[in-house]
């Protein structure tokens, strides 16, 4: 079932603590998904699985991605429409997604 509103609150706060990692070392996750994030041994949440990471800045350095990565289900349009994307909005999507998952 759905997790009480503390509780989502609390693991949403966890993932976005560990995205904005992320993006301030330069990476976007670009596959994140319910599967890719993991719990500790103390109930701390953990992202997984940076096989499809990439450059913030885009592989031209123009501060945009192109590759159509990532799992279709929790995908910007942007990347379904096969457009160049910011790395940042696109995982923030993904995790919109996520949260509506968690409370729904």
């Amino acid at each position: 079932g759905p997790f009480s509103e503390p509780v989502a609150r609390f693991y949403f706060k966890q993932a976005l603590e560990a995205l904005d990692y992320c993006h301030s070392m330069g990476v976007a996750h670009r596959d994140l998904k319910p599967e890719n994030l993991l719990l500790d041994d103390q109930f701390n949440l953990k992202l997984a699985d940076f096989g499809f990471a990439g450059p913030l800045a885009g592989r031209d350095g123009s501060g945009y991605l192109q590759t159509k990565l990532g799992t279709a289900n929790y995908m910007a349009p942007e990347i379904h429409a096969e457009q160049p994307y910011n790395g940042r909005q696109v995982d923030l999507f993904s995790l919109g997604i996520i949260l509506f998952i968690m409370v729904a």
